[in-house]
């Protein structure tokens, strides 16, 4: 029969029930990637200047999952709604680059990434709605949206942050936090 040895070469532990008894140390994928260097933040103040307006773009270049586990956002005129599009295509218009800063302080990976933002349309194409922010003005601070199963995009992928509805008539800060899959 196969058997299972602890780090000095012992068999495992079993229990009377015949489960392994083991210690272990529990913590989430984004943690873990930060604190490899593996997590980053990209950090944006834009303004659609309109309504249907594709104002943020976030393209995967790595072989790895990018995977986003949290957004903040807030913006201080007017009660928006921003979609969430997944399986974008095109070349972003006019976009100013924006470089996620990584979360893992004195690290100097880099996100391998395309990240623009515009204070008008990107103009891309297509893609799927897969979460809209709803914003509230009076919001103090900004407002957080977790994604526990995170939003993934593999690698050649891109999303949009499409401003629907009412344009803000001023700046949409927000931050994008996400890290990279780590294969096994």
């Amino acid at each position: 029969m196969p058997e299972v040895n602890d780090p000095k070469g012992y068999p495992q532990q079993v229990t009377k029930g015949g489960k392994a008894r083991t210690y272990g140390i529990v913590e989430s994928e984004e943690r873990h990637a930060g604190e490899h260097g593996n997590a980053y933040c990209a950090v944006v103040e834009a303004d659609p200047n309109g309504t249907d307006k594709d104002f943020f773009y976030l393209k995967n270049n790595d072989s790895n999952d990018l995977i986003i586990y949290k957004i903040r956002i807030s913006t201080g005129t007017l009660d928006i709604d921003v979609d969430i599009k997944l399986g974008v295509t095109g070349t972003p218009t006019s976009g100013t680059p924006v470089v996620p800063a990584n979360i893992r302080s004195g690290d100097g990976g880099v996100a391998d990434v395309t990240c623009e933002y515009r204070d008008e349309d990107l103009a891309l194409t297509g893609g799927t709605v897969v979460d809209t922010l709803y914003i509230d003005k009076d919001f103090v601070g900004e407002q957080e949206f977790d994604y526990p199963a995170g939003i993934v995009l593999p690698k050649n992928q891109a999303l949009v942050f499409n401003c629907v509805a009412v344009d803000p008539t001023a700046d949409i800060n927000f931050s994008v936090f996400f890290f990279f899959n780590e294969v096994l």
